[in-house]
């Protein structure tokens, strides 16, 4: 009985703990439109048994400073430089995702000017303060 017992509070405990991240899954997929963005910064962590991957990537790269988002334990593994689209929630600023595809149809040229730009100011990402990435 004693084991029942902690075998049902181990049970319990685990299956009410508060998921402090929300997945693209819990949102409606309607509520969010595609956006054209860059991966800027990748951090891969590989242990036995545990993948981690966060993903630092920008969009709005047509504005003079792109809005800036971060996915943590990305289930992607892209490259820095790498066009993604970016899903964007239409009512919350905040709340953004990667995309499956890597470019928003009709939108191929925004990251051509947007890299031509970076190069005429010479820095790797107009508008982004790299140092406050690190």
């Amino acid at each position: 009985m004693r084991k029942f017992l902690i075998i049902s509070l181990i049970i319990l405990f685990h299956g009410c703990k508060e998921q402090s991240t929300k997945n693209f899954e819990d949102y409606n997929e309607e509520n969010f439109v595609e956006v054209q963005g860059l991966i800027i910064k990748v951090e891969k962590e590989f242990a036995y048994q545990n993948r981690k991957v966060d993903v630092t990537y920008i969009y709005d790269l047509e504005k003079d400073n792109p809005t800036i988002g971060h996915e943590k334990n990305s289930p992607f593994i892209p490259m820095v430089g790498q066009p993604k689209v970016i899903m964007v929630h239409k009512y919350e600023d905040n709340v953004s995702f990667l995309g499956v595809n890597t470019y928003v149809e009709d939108e191929n040229d925004l990251v051509k000017k947007y890299l031509e730009k970076s190069d005429r100011f010479g820095v790797e990402y107009y508008g982004v303060d790299q140092n406050a990435l690190d």
